[in-house]
């Protein structure tokens, strides 16, 4: 693969780990309160969404997502909204559950959204730096091909600081996963 495709990898690389940072860094502020309007989401209904993550259908796949809806009022009385949804394991009709709105979500206040934005950023920083390194080095890792791998650390070595980006790359690739998984416990 030539260095001028490795380098337009690199840089669609670098735009999308922008636009999932960008997005990770607006849930952010909204799961810290931030950003968005904050109020209460009265809770008048709920429902399991099934989904596989094969077409086989195997229990081991099957993963369920607890959605509930009711009526938002912004505490500072500017916004209503009459029927939105809510990701919630514990909600139950008649919750008053207190939420940030920002516009495209609403998120309860809690570590586990905090945990599951962060890792959101942490992803697109990964996602950034390793951009960053296919682009200026001109070569990238390809799964299953050794001799490019090679090659891929070899470029990486010899940048001053490349084993410091790679290592931030994989420090980031860890936290995120760290913050996924707190974001499903909490």
């Amino acid at each position: 693969m030539s260095r001028l495709l490795s380098r337009a990898i690199g840089l669609a690389l670098l735009l999308v780990a922008t636009l999932i940072g960008t997005y990770g860094t607006q849930t952010f502020a909204t799961s810290v309160g931030l950003a968005g309007t904050g109020g209460t989401l009265t809770v008048t209904g709920c429902r399991v969404d099934v989904s596989y993550s094969d077409r086989d259908r195997d229990a081991d796949d099957r993963r369920e997502t607890r959605r509930c809806w009711g009526q938002f009022s912004a505490a500072d009385g500017s916004a209503a909204d009459p029927q939105h949804e809510l990701v919630s394991d514990e909600a139950v009709p008649g919750d008053r559950i207190e939420v940030r709105d920002n516009g495209t979500i609403y998120m309860e206040r809690n570590v586990g959204s905090v945990a599951g934005s962060s890792a959101i950023i942490f992803v697109a920083l990964s996602m950034f730096v390793i951009g960053g390194l296919i682009l200026v080095t001109g070569n990238h890792p390809s799964p299953g091909n050794i001799e490019q791998i090679r090659r891929f650390n070899a470029a990486v070595r010899a940048l001053r600081y490349g084993r410091l980006a790679f290592f931030t790359c994989l420090g980031s690739l860890a936290t995120a996963l760290l913050g996924f998984g707190l974001d499903e416990l909490l």
